[in-house]
């Protein structure tokens, strides 16, 4: 039959070999915060984490093997135990673990997580909200100034520094030289110079751009761990607010639920949004290989004409409103005294759709050596930056796709010369 530790066939004979022992007093069990502080360092805090963030014993070699760079886990620093231990106070609930490479701070499953299970709850009163994110940033900013007097300093101890390479990848703080290196015919410059905002505090703004989440309701927050999850753009994530869910019944508390499945010790990611290459660059400091998000713009100048975009989806399809321009802008005597014959804005929807054989070789001749061209700059520019793997990685994704757009058009129009 073999062993049979712990089965019923020895529970009689164990009861009646244990010696008897007098009744002790049952010690206290902690209840509330202290029940869920004491569990979350247990949990996160008091634990030795190995390879994909699983708990190992005092045996354990996880510590002598040869790991690469990019997945060497150390320990948890200072600034990160106390944060979880101030995290647990304030009821932040997760099955995620909290891990440290030497590239940043990222999440692991502590058990097996399905599809559809919160990966995080978190009471608002724990967040910093406002009604926008430069509301937030000027929030943020204040409560660093009262340093150890907020009552989120542990959480804000453990946001990236100015001088911290987590934001040091953020394009608005590189210089000019590596902006020059930048191939993308003025894309990521135009984006920055929209966004900038010199009135607000330029550590706080970049903690909320690359950190702050929506809650739904109009307002924004940062929301700790939460931040800490990594994005992926395919994973499929929802969030909502629950009112009057928090510690007695009172007080709101952010759910956050994940689309797919993991297995134990796998990190775990979210979706930050339908991010294209551009946005998470800006924003971020990364860049996704094969986005499923991603679209590329090519701005178009012509003789006496507003500048516009080409807009690249990540199909390789192009925006319907640029080719509806250029229908217009290329189009002939004939084909324009159609429009000079109808009022002001009826013959906007004519040009949806081709309006003569001849005027749609040329508005697809027109884009495809338009996206060649910017094609081309960019992969030279990736040529050129083999010491810069972000930038290459930016500018050789946005010729892939733009080279994507381009077999499309040609394999509509065989033989179109461009």
């Amino acid at each position: 039959m073999g062993k049979v530790h712990g089965s019923l066939a020895r529970a009689g004979k164990v009861k009646g070999q244990t010696p008897k022992v007098e009744a002790q007093e049952k010690r206290k069990q902690p209840r509330g915060r202290a029940k869920k502080r004491m569990q979350y360092n247990r949990r996160y805090v008091n634990v030795v984490t190995g390879m994909g963030g699983k708990k190992v014993g005092p045996n354990s070699n996880a510590d002598k093997m040869n790991l690469s760079r990019s997945f060497v886990m150390v320990a948890l620093g200072k600034a990160s135990n106390a944060f979880l231990a101030w995290a647990a106070s304030h009821g932040i609930e997760t099955p995620l673990n909290l891990a440290e490479r030497e590239d940043g701070r990222y999440v692991v499953c502590s058990e097996d997580i399905h599809a559809g299970q919160d990966l995080l709850t978190c009471p608002i009163s724990a967040c910093i909200p406002a009604d926008s994110l430069e509301a937030v940033a000027e929030r943020l900013a204040y409560e660093r100034q009262l340093g150890g007097r907020s009552k989120y300093a542990p959480y804000i101890d453990v946001l990236p520094r100015l001088d911290d390479d987590r934001l040091l990848s953020l394009p608005r703080f590189w210089d000019s030289k590596r902006l020059d290196l930048v191939t993308d015919g003025g894309q990521l410059l135009r984006r920055m110079k929209n966004d900038e905002r010199k009135d607000i505090d330029q550590w706080a703004l970049a903690c909320v751009d690359s950190r702050a989440n929506f809650l739904g309701d109009g307002t924004y927050a940062m929301t700790p761990l939460l931040d800490m999850i990594n994005h992926d753009g395919s994973v499929q994530t929802r969030a909502r607010v629950e009112k009057n869910k928090g510690f007695s019944g009172s007080g709101n508390v952010l759910h956050l639920t994940s689309g797919r499945s993991y297995s134990k010790g796998e990190e775990a990611f979210i979706s930050y949004g339908n991010l294209a290459n551009l946005d998470t660059l800006v924003d971020y400091g990364f860049v996704t290989v094969n986005n499923p998000c991603n679209s590329e713009s090519v701005e178009v100048r012509m003789m006496r004409r507003q500048p516009f975009p080409i807009t690249v989806y990540a199909d390789g399809s192009i925006d319907a409103g640029s080719k509806a321009n250029l229908r217009y802008y290329l189009a002939n005597e004939e084909e324009l005294e159609v429009f000079s014959s109808l009022e002001e804005g009826q013959g906007l929807g004519l040009l949806a759709k081709p309006i003569s054989e001849r005027n749609e070789l040329d508005v697809a001749s027109f884009i495809a050596s338009t996206i060649a061209e910017a094609s081309d700059e960019a992969r030279a520019g990736a040529a050129e930056t083999k010491d810069d793997s972000l930038i290459q990685k930016y500018l050789m994704e946005r010729s892939k796709l733009l080279d994507l757009a381009l077999r499309r058009i040609l394999a509509k129009y065989p033989g179109l010369e461009y």
